[in-house]
């Protein structure tokens, strides 16, 4: 599959990428350097999935922040019932929660929390509220919260001294081109990679990809030219083809 991106989406790669998470969904290419410097990592956004997590304390032993509400005892119970319907074997359900009981202990924290909205629900909370509390200086974020993004871009551009790398997912891009071209020339961090989520369609009128990953990098050594699909790229759903994205030239 082909798609294409404006202009202002133009980058140059860094020279140490590295694969973090599982194949396919749920993996992004971060820099090395970026993993170095941080000395906490803060996930918004995981559903059943904390690949990305086991991986970068792998690298870097640095406590781990993680904040999704959805995962929760319902979330298990839902799981377990659905998975014994179509199998009263399959042990998936119990192996997953053992393995989420393992990561997240001491310094490893999931908090049942919705990020983006400033409301009396308690089951949200801001992204101020929680960089506010922190006391962080070199902070890795990985977000992927399902178009609550654009709530937080304002504080990422405020906060963007406390960051040392940034995995963003962007969703339904083809209404919020603007916002995203403002949030990249205001972010100081070097955009470093793209990929297109190919779970998403491709709008016909101009081959733009409705959802894309992008990473971000403040301590990376630049190369000339980003090129893409990056070697260690994966298609989201392995099913289908990658998405080859080229970018439109002034």
């Amino acid at each position: 599959m082909k798609a294409k991106l404006p202009n202002f989406f133009t980058f140059k790669s860094a020279k140490d990428l590295v694969r973090l998470g599982k194949k396919n969904d749920g993996g992004y290419l971060i820099s090395q350097s970026d993993i170095i410097q941080s000395d906490t990592l803060i996930g918004l956004g995981i559903s059943d999935d904390w690949s990305f997590e086991e991986n970068f304390v792998k690298q870097k032993d640095v406590p781990v922040y993680v904040y999704d509400a959805s995962l929760n005892f319902k979330f298990w119970i839902k799981r377990t019932l659905a998975e014994m319907i179509k199998n009263p074997f399959n042990l998936y359900p119990l192996k997953k929660f053992i393995s989420y009981k393992k990561f997240f202990k001491n310094d490893k924290k999931h908090l049942k929390k919705f990020v983006g909205l400033n409301t009396d629900n308690n089951n949200y909370c801001t992204l101020s509220s929680i960089l506010d509390e922190l006391n962080y200086q070199n902070i890795f974020m990985k977000i992927d919260i399902e178009g609550f993004e654009y709530r937080l871009l304002d504080t990422l551009i405020l906060n963007q001294n406390r960051i040392t790398g940034l995995v963003l997912e962007f969703h339904d891009c083809d209404i919020h081109l603007d916002t995203i071209k403002k949030f990249i020339q205001n972010f100081d961090l070097n955009l470093v990679h793209i990929h297109a989520n190919n779970y998403s369609p491709i709008r016909l009128d101009d081959e733009l990809p409705l959802v894309l990953e992008l990473t971000f990098s403040k301590y990376c050594e630049l190369q000339k030219d980003g090129y893409l699909p990056h070697i260690l790229d994966m298609p989201n759903d392995k099913n289908l083809s990658e998405i080859n994205l080229s970018i439109e030239k002034e």
